[in-house]
């Protein structure tokens, strides 16, 4: 008896192999898989590389031609990049011919049900086989997957099917046709949009409007200086300017107050629930910066690596075995930092918070593992977030004081608000949640108060915020736009199709702009919400058997094919006013700012280089040098010391001036290429002397011998020490952050105690 395991990825196939034996690696047309014995079966655990399946035209049409809906699937091989995918079929075809039994053990999702169905009936010609499910990599899990199988869900792979092919007719039908409105005026561009790419773009250009054509609204703030604390009159805003300055009249020369009322209530906060894959993207990106897309990959890798669960769930519940937690929290206890949390779970038997969110195929995501290894950086951020909020979902509730103070001033009344941690509970563990920790003197009632100042200002209404990277995907999980899996490759795509730039917030560029005011004179149907949500649904019923695929897909064609013959009629309208805005976008997304010349400073790429250089050349050679690798954005802000333009590289604001005093003050540039060659400081590469060198990052020592030898080395910038942190014990340090030098506790973001510099 041979049975063959077909499962998603190779380090998959891997994994499992090690669960259930003692596997042999062997190799097929260079593929990898394994070989093992149990109770006497011979298991061959072998692997797809994700999709080994792709949609394309049965019968290829005139170029640009839509719409077009006769499609089938074929290898991914076909496909620029993925020729290795041929191997992988030819090795499933092969051993199939061997077994006798079949398991499915791809990811338990829609597209891994597609995967496994397609392997298994393309490469094996099987049309059933056993299913494996599982939520992590561990061993017990796979080896009770595997003992108790269940059956293919041809709901899913149904499901899978139509939602790949209703993607494929709008995304390629409705960027051929955007394509094609451009080239009616004898231009050229790859434009893109889809299913779910529209409605999402189309509201990202509501609020662009909406930023664009608001008009502030001034207001005046009446504050008061009290012993180094900031007291707000009651009202907090003045709408009206006359009111404003009589009160402000009344008690401007004012030295004194009383206390009138003072008011504190304690409040318990439990732990956030465990993390569903939303919300750890939106994390992820508020403490890391990283993209949804990004955290998602990482996720999966660590859940590849057996050490987290399966990462794309909607879910906030950990499971509900208590036996599977226990075994869990039992090898975390060994962990150096979290297994003092797990042992206290286990000796006192706390029971998990949950959230709202549920998901039928998974729990929550939650460590399982302890790395048999060094994890790399980013991975290790990831795991730790995991670790931390898996724990603290255990723990105690966090307690917080609130204060709050009122104040009479010549009988107008001013408020104080404070607020500290008086137990850390929870956030002694998932510290990355941020409480603002503002303590008041003790004051009494009738206390009377030196008033320092008293300050009117006045203020503008701001427009609405745009969207970030992590507030879209709750705002897409919220309209029900995407799935969880999908949703971060909309944002990354509507990004690199030049619709939105990503510069802390996303801001929707003329093109963008330009795409969806289009599509809503011309067929607004495209971006509408609510057909996209309808065929979701459709989909969702497709999944549980309660309608058929052929329905929704005959749905979909016929109402593009509606849509289209109208779009049709119009395509040189519709070109002329894309190419107007192609226009002004390209060359937005160029400019940094103006040359000391009047001309503009622009980025410009070469096959092996990119660098700044002046619009005015070759009258103006100014050029500034770039990094080779990096995302540069386009900040449209200037360098305070020197005046020149400030471009982000990877979330890093950095000016272009190498020279520039911000980088190192020119006397310890000086200090430092004294010490060095009086230290003799030698390259470790080829024993060359290493020199102090300037870059777009500042001041850098590098080898002697560049460009022969590459070797740099950074320079490390001394840390000034001014005291300890009354709160931890730690260092406390001078830093810099938004609004200037400050001093905080070297054990950030553990401690966050704060102070200002006294001037």
């Amino acid at each position: 008896m041979v049975a063959l395991i077909i499962c998603e990825k190779p380090s998959v196939a891997k994994k499992i192999a090690e669960a259930l034996g003692k596997p042999k690696k062997k190799s097929i047309y260079s593929v990898p898989y394994y070989e093992l014995e149990r109770d006497g079966k011979k298991i061959l655990a072998a692997s797809a590389v994700g999709h080994l399946f792709t949609l394309v035209e049965k019968k290829e049409g005139k170029f640009g031609e839509y719409p077009v809906f006769d499609i089938d699937w074929v290898p991914a091989s076909i496909e620029e990049g993925k020729k290795y995918v041929e191997n992988y079929i030819k090795a499933l075809k092969k051993l199939s011919k061997e077994a006798d039994e079949f398991y499915v053990a791809t990811d338990w999702d829609i597209e891994g049900e597609l995967i496994g169905y397609h392997a298994l009936y393309y490469c094996c010609g099987k049309t059933n086989a056993k299913r494996m499910r599982f939520s992590s990599l561990t061993k017990k899990e796979i080896i009770k997957a595997y003992e108790n199988p269940d059956t293919i869900d041809f709901g899913l792979v149904d499901a899978g099917d139509s939602r790949h092919k209703v993607d494929w007719y709008f995304g390629i039908n409705v960027s051929r046709a955007l394509m094609e409105a451009i080239r009616a005026v004898k231009r050229w561009k790859t434009m893109s949009t889809g299913r779910v790419q529209g409605p999402a773009l189309a509201f990202l250009v509501d609020r662009e409007l909406e930023i664009k054509k608001f008009v502030p609204k001034p207001y005046w703030v009446i504050s008061a200086l009290l012993d180094n604390l900031n007291a707000i009159h009651e009202k907090e805003k003045f709408w009206d300017e006359k009111e404003a300055n009589h009160v402000y009249e009344k008690i401007k020369d004012i030295k004194e107050g009383i206390v009138v009322g003072v008011k504190k209530r304690k409040k318990k906060i439990k732990p956030n629930p465990p993390f569903d894959l939303g919300t750890l993207q939106r994390e992820a990106h508020s403490i890391y910066k990283f993209s949804p897309k990004k955290t998602q990959d990482i996720a999966q890798r660590l859940y590849e690596r057996g050490i987290v669960s399966y990462p794309r769930s909607s879910s906030q519940k950990l499971p509900k075995d208590r036996k599977y937690l226990e075994d869990v929290l039992s090898i975390i206890k060994n962990h150096p930092n979290y297994g003092k949390y797990a042992e206290r779970i286990l000796n006192e038997n706390l029971k998990p918070i949950e959230g709202k969110k549920d998901d039928p195929a998974h729990p929550a995501i939650h460590i399982v593992d302890i790395p048999k290894e060094k994890l790399p950086e980013e991975e290790e951020k990831i795991y730790d977030l995991i670790a931390r909020r898996t724990l603290a979902a255990f723990w105690d509730d966090a307690e917080r004081e609130y204060c709050n103070v009122t104040i009479d001033i010549g009988g107008e009344k001013f408020k104080l608000n404070g607020s500290r941690t008086v137990k850390e509970g929870w956030h002694e563990i998932y510290h990355f949640t941020r409480f603002d920790e503002v303590e008041l003197p003790p004051l009494k009632k009738n206390e009377k108060i030196k008033v320092e100042k008293i300050n009117i200002e006045r203020k503008e209404t701001k427009p609405p915020k745009r969207y970030t990277v992590a507030s879209i995907i709750k705002e897409l999980e919220a309209r029900k736009l995407g799935t969880k899996a999908t949703r971060a490759e909309i944002i990354d795509k509507l990004i690199s199709r030049g619709y939105v730039v990503e510069d802390g917030s996303l801001k929707v560029t003329d093109l963008g702009i330009a795409v969806i005011e289009t599509l809503k004179k011309f067929c607004p149907e495209i971006i509408d919400e609510k057909m996209t949500r309808d065929l979701e649904e459709k989909l969702e019923l497709i999944q549980n058997g309660k309608i058929k695929k052929d329905e929704v897909l005959n749905e979909a064609e016929n109402k593009l094919k509606e849509i289209l013959s109208k779009f049709k009629e119009k395509e040189k309208e519709i070109g002329k006013e894309l190419v107007s805005k192609i226009d002004s976008t390209n060359k937005k997304l160029k400019t940094i700012g103006k040359c000391k010349c009047g001309g503009d400073l622009v980025i410009i790429r070469t096959k092996n280089s990119r660098f700044v250089g002046c619009t005015n050349y070759p009258e103006c050679n100014v050029t500034y040098s770039l990094p080779k690798k990096g995302r540069i954005k386009v900040l449209n802000e200037t360098c305070e010391s020197c005046g020149l333009p400030v471009i982000g590289i990877d979330g890093q604001k950095l000016c272009i001036n190498p020279e520039c005093p911000s980088k190192m003050p020119k006397e310890n540039i000086e200090d430092l290429k004294e010490s060095i060659s009086n230290g003799e400081k030698t390259c470790p590469k080829c024993g060359g002397k290493l020199v102090v060198k300037n870059g777009i990052y500042g001041a850098f020592l590098g080898c002697e011998n560049y460009p022969k030898c590459k070797y740099t080395e950074k320079i490390k910038k001394e840390v000034e020490v001014v005291g300890k942190c009354p709160k931890c014990g730690g260092d406390l340090v001078k830093r810099r952050g938004k609004y200037g030098e400050f001093i905080g506790c070297s054990n950030y973001p553990k401690c966050k105690y704060i102070e200002k510099i006294k001037k």
